[in-house]
């Protein structure tokens, strides 16, 4: 890549291509992430999260402003500082994530609760003016408020990939749908950094917007269930608006329910699926 014409403010030697990315291709330059625009809406894409991220630097305290991404745009590609350390989906392979002892997980969970409640506390009216100007609406795992959400097929996809072990009706509860913030609203491992059992920061914020604050606790569910939970107890010590888990669990079993039904073409997904409920069900000492 000839980054010569991209006016960055840094040394562009050795730059290293990084895998993935359907909207923007990236590269590892110096102690740079490069993000160079793919498709013809790229970079108005990265102009939005730039500004959220300015945001996110104004409003933060100071102890977590290094902790996310501060996304520069130059009107040719976005860049940023790279946040040292493994993303946790590589860290939880290397280091046996599961065989963490209790007081790591406990920092590890305390420290998401904390950067998740310092970015729902920025001012609503702030990120408004951001989302209105670029109009982007952004995902709800909420998936019960489609039109396309049918109970019944959710139930029976859920019960079927859990050998029947997990019957939706025992979870059916109502999913909130206040609680309105600025979410990352793609909160997964392959967007947590973690370096010394410790959390380093979130990345990738392109996701970002308006969204009740029950969404950003759905990836973790992914990962493990015992985790996300630890994160939402300590979450609720902190701020003003709590995080029901039975809300949060039926959220993410709803939702697995109706991505099964969206995704049956594709058989690869069911056994991750399979192996995230058998997780979840080992949660509650469920037997599958």
């Amino acid at each position: 890549m000839n980054f010569s014409d991209f006016d960055l403010p840094f040394a562009t030697d050795n730059a290293i291509e990084l895998s993935g990315g359907s909207r923007s291709k990236g590269y590892r330059v110096g102690g740079y992430i490069v993000r160079i625009p793919l498709r013809e809406d790229s970079p108005t894409e990265q102009m939005r999260e730039a500004e959220i991220s300015a945001l996110m630097q104004e409003y933060l305290p100071e102890n977590l402003k290094n902790k996310v991404t501060n996304v520069r745009f130059n009107g040719k590609c976005a860049y940023h500082k790279e946040i040292q350390g493994d993303l946790l989906e590589v860290y939880q392979i290397k280091n046996n994530y599961s065989a963490m002892d209790s007081n790591q997980r406990h920092q590890l969970a305390s420290d998401i609760a904390e950067l998740l409640a310092a970015i729902h506390n920025i001012p609503l009216e702030k990120v408004q003016a951001v989302t209105q100007k670029y109009a982007k609406t952004c995902r709800n795992e909420n998936k019960t408020v489609q039109n396309d959400f049918d109970y019944s097929t959710a139930k029976e996809h859920i019960l079927e990939i859990s050998n029947g072990k997990i019957n939706l009706d025992n979870f059916k509860t109502t999913i909130p749908t206040d609680g309105l913030a600025l979410c990352h609203n793609d909160l997964h491992a392959g967007n947590m950094v973690v370096k010394d059992n410790k959390l380093n920061g979130f990345i990738d914020f392109g996701e970002a917007g308006i969204n009740p604050r029950i969404t950003d606790f759905f990836h973790l569910y992914r990962l493990d269930r015992d985790l996300a939970v630890d994160v939402i107890k300590e979450y609720n010590k902190i701020s003003d608006y709590k995080i029901d888990v039975k809300a949060a669990d039926y959220q993410f079993l709803s939702n697995t329910g109706y991505t099964l039904e969206k995704r049956k073409d594709r058989p690869s997904f069911k056994p991750e699926v399979a192996k995230v409920l058998e997780n979840f069900a080992g949660s509650y000492h469920m037997i599958i």
